[in-house]
């Protein structure tokens, strides 16, 4: 049971309610529900309009657009196989948190074949080297391509052995393996932490910018987010058109990423030049003020202040009374 709050629970107009630490099943307070301080209902009411355009492409099918906001290679076992994940969070074209799990991409690195050694010879060293270090031919794959050298200035092309894995974590192990035997390699970018850096080069995939998703699949999972499963194929940059479409071209124009401040008031008898912890009983925030704002816009969407005993409220605040 929660403590309610001394405003009609409807009415988001209130400035002052109380909170005693109650949560639902969603993990949300229910005061912070009551009073639309949800990402999503925040998104909702200051989203012009762009939460309709959203929910019409996603029940048409039709592409939709998203900022990339953070990246990360992951792997997850699919169909028995560790697969190489790329995964991009993001907002929507009206602010809504999404996650994009781009798939089909098997990382990669060339081999430079030696020319005083038969292809097929080489081939057969080299097959010998990637299974004894991975367990199985079955954990990579091989084609011999023709490209020109990176460095030096050359008039044909060399040939090279691409090895594909099925992630990033086993392009790591056998590319170090092959370069400790002395065997001379390409596009061989080491760090595994951030191999999406040479996908996006690869794939010329946006990571920085407005871009779009086609023939994906979705579902919402836990807080309202939407999870994106998209081929790499279908997930390209966005066109000039879409700049000139008046339907999205005023979102298009600013990052849609919302963005909470928060500052900690504290009071402590600890003493001047002595720093506040969690664990010191000397010391107890009596205030959290916070605001939301879209990115880069200094003026906030929603002021929230959280404090521990009865305030007056103030009409450009959010006043929150907490432990009654």
């Amino acid at each position: 049971m929660h403590t309610p709050a001394i405003f009609d629970q409807t009415d988001r107009s209130r400035t002052l309610t109380r909170y005693d630490g109650a949560r639902p099943e969603t993990g949300i307070p229910y005061e912070f529900q009551d009073l639309g301080l949800h990402c999503n209902d925040i998104v909702t009411e200051y989203d012009n309009r762009m939460t309709n355009v959203l929910q019409q492409s996603l029940s048409g099918k039709r592409p939709i657009h998203f900022m990339p906001t953070a990246v990360s290679d992951e792997a997850e076992y699919i169909n028995g196989v560790s697969t190489y994940i790329l995964r991009v969070s993001s907002c929507l074209i009206n602010g809504q948190k999404a996650i994009m799990n781009v798939m089909g991409i098997k990382p990669f690195f060339d081999v430079v074949v030696p020319e005083e050694i038969p292809l097929s010879m080489f081939k057969t060293k080299l097959v010998k080297i990637l299974s004894n270090i991975l367990g199985s031919t079955l954990k990579f794959g091989i084609e011999t391509i023709s490209a020109f050298p990176l460095q030096g200035y050359h008039t044909e092309k060399k040939l090279y052995i691409r090895v594909r894995t099925w992630n990033h974590f086993d392009r790591h192990k056998v590319l170090k393996a092959v370069r400790e035997v002395g065997i001379s390699t390409a596009s061989d970018d080491l760090n595994p932490t951030y191999y999406y850096h040479k996908v996006a080069r690869e794939e010329r995939l946006p990571l920085s910018s407005w871009a779009v998703l086609s023939n994906y699949l979705f579902e919402r999972i836990q807080g309202g987010t939407y999870l994106f499963q998209v081929s790499v194929n279908n997930y390209n940059p966005i066109s000039e058109n879409d700049y000139n479409n008046p339907l999205i071209s005023s979102s298009l124009t600013r990052d849609r990423t919302l963005v909470l401040t928060w500052d900690i008031e504290i009071y402590s008898s600890l003493g001047l030049g002595k720093f506040s912890t969690a664990q010191s009983d000397e010391s107890n925030v009596f205030m959290i003020c916070m605001s939301v704002h879209w990115k880069d816009d200094p003026n906030p969407l929603k002021q929230i202040c959280l404090v521990d005993v009865e305030t007056a409220s103030d009409p450009r605040w959010i006043t929150i009374v907490c432990g009654c």
